[in-house]
């Protein structure tokens, strides 16, 4: 791995991915880490003359170019002798920064916080992380609150065993993040009655999946609860998990932010980092 991106806003949970992504670092063996926050969107309500605009911008800059400093500077007392941190202060908007970050600066890996007791915050302080997962090329790793880093050794797939899951889960870019970190892989189906109803999707998926993992250290298991986040969350806990991995779909802003995603609901439930990879689509 090369290149991870970190957004950070300087809230709590920012700052907690911001140390997490720094110490898994050193097992992924990233040689960059980047630090990147926005102001975009916080001045361009005012309706007070050019002046004050420009003023207030320049303050902004200047606040959090000294908070980025800071940053950086406790973060180099816990990195990896060989890892280098940047930082990068941009006036524009999240989700376009980001993307065009990806591209310039080859991201390999983005790093993110996330927080929300109820369903109301859930939908609008996540908005922009979940979002970023659904439409960025590279896998989004979702921190919670309170995480605090461990080596990676047992990472647990969520799937849905369907026809077509092949196609369109981006199983060599899994591989290559399980090899980076050296760690087993555990295949979860997690669905109610489908292995009653629909047998012919389980076989599909169980094939599948020894297709697509039997060459890495991984096997499958079965999960029939009709509860199908609670029985993952529980299933990460009583399993010694340190991570999650989650597919999702490209769906449209308002689209995934209302719709009742299964990713989405374990990026807020699970108490270990969730990893998310963009489906392969037509």
């Amino acid at each position: 791995m090369n290149t991870i991106l970190v957004p950070v806003d300087f809230s709590t949970t920012s700052l907690n991915a911001a140390r997490y992504a720094v110490r898994m670092s050193r097992q992924l063996k990233a040689q960059k880490l980047i630090l990147f926050h926005t102001y975009g969107g916080s001045y361009q309500i005012l309706d007070q003359g050019a002046e004050v605009v420009y003023e207030t911008t320049k303050v902004l800059l200047e606040n959090m170019k000294a908070e980025l400093n800071a940053l950086q500077q406790e973060l180099n007392l816990i990195a990896p002798s060989d890892l280098q941190i940047d930082k990068i202060v941009s006036d524009g908007f999240l989700m376009e920064e980001v993307l065009d970050l990806i591209s310039r600066e080859k991201i390999d890996l983005i790093v993110m916080g996330i927080t929300g007791k109820n369903t109301i915050e859930q939908k609008l302080i996540g908005s922009n992380t979940y979002r970023l997962a659904s439409e960025s090329p590279v896998p989004v790793l979702i921190v919670p609150s309170k995480a605090d880093f461990t080596s990676v050794k047992h990472v647990a797939l969520s799937l849905k065993f369907k026809t077509g899951m092949m196609e369109e889960t981006p199983y060599q870019e899994m591989k290559h993040m399980l090899r980076e970190l050296g760690a087993k892989l555990t295949v979860l189906n997690v669905a109610d009655d489908d292995y009653r109803t629909q047998p012919a999707d389980i076989q599909s998926g169980v094939t599948a999946s020894h297709l697509m993992f039997d060459d890495i250290e991984a096997h499958i298991v079965y999960l029939g609860n009709e509860n199908i986040v609670p029985s993952i969350v529980n299933y990460v806990s009583d399993n010694d998990i340190q991570l999650l991995i989650a597919v999702t779909h490209k769906h449209g802003f308002l689209q995934s932010l209302f719709k009742g995603s299964i990713t989405k609901q374990l990026a807020f439930h699970t108490d270990v980092p969730l990893m998310v990879f963009r489906a392969h689509e037509d």
